[in-house]
Parts: structure tokens; sequence; C-alpha cells
């Protein structure tokens, strides 16, 4: 799901099931270890809640941490971010009634590139079921 933000811009909203407790789940979400196993080569603290991500291809962003509810979501803004309303978030939900975990995702990308960023994520996240045996 996707909708408009900033001309050029849309919000990117991708949602994975997971056999996971929240509590794993989390842990893979909020520390530079976690995210280091499953979304970036190298994460890395650089104090107060900035996070540096690299990639084995060179590249590499500044993100700082906004938001950390434990076992429920993560929330980063990104250095490079065109809009100041801009984010990347990652959010676990669990169904009070069922009790599927799902972590959902939230970025935000060039118009005509959610489909490349959705096929990133699908990888990432396939990472992290793996790791987490889910």
């Amino acid at each position: 799901m996707t909708e408009k933000s900033m001309p050029g811009r849309l919000k990117l909203e991708l949602e994975y099931p997971l056999r996971s407790s929240t509590h794993i789940l989390y842990q893979y979400i909020s520390n530079p270890s976690g995210l280091q196993s499953w979304f970036a080569d190298h994460v890395d603290v650089k104090g107060s809640g900035r996070y540096q991500f690299r990639w084995d291809d060179g590249s590499e962003t500044m993100a700082t941490m906004v938001k950390n509810v434990t076992n429920k979501y993560v929330r980063f803004t990104m250095d490079n971010a065109r809009d100041t309303d801009e984010f990347m978030e990652f959010r676990i939900s669990q169904d009070d009634i069922t009790g599927d975990v799902e972590l959902l995702i939230t970025e935000f990308v060039d118009d005509g590139e959610e489909d490349m960023a959705a096929s990133i994520w699908d990888s990432a996240v396939d990472n992290l079921k793996h790791i987490i045996g889910a």
C-alpha cells in the first residue's frame, strides 16, 4: 500500500506475517546487532540515538532513532530524507484473538521506485525470517 507524500515521493507501507514473539522480533528492529543481522551489513551507534547504516556495496546513511516503544515499534528519521515528515518505521502488530504477529515497515520512496523498494524489503525480511526461524 502506498500513498502520496510530497510531490514525487510515496509513503510505502509493507506488511509481513512472522512466526515470532513480539519480544524476540523487537530485538531485531531496535538494537544495532539485531539490525545488522538482517537490515544493513554494518550498524554502528554514533551517540545519543544516532545510527550509521552501511552496506557492502559502499552505500551508507545516517539516521536518528526518534521513537522507540518496547515490543511495539521503532522510528528513525533519515539524514538524507527530502522532507522533515519522512521517516522509516518498523512496527510490530499482534492480533489480540489469534496472536498472529506482523512486521509493518514504512518508508518513503521516489514515485516509480516502490516495486524496487518492496523487492529489497522482501529480501531483507526473508533474511530476518530465516534468522529467527519464522
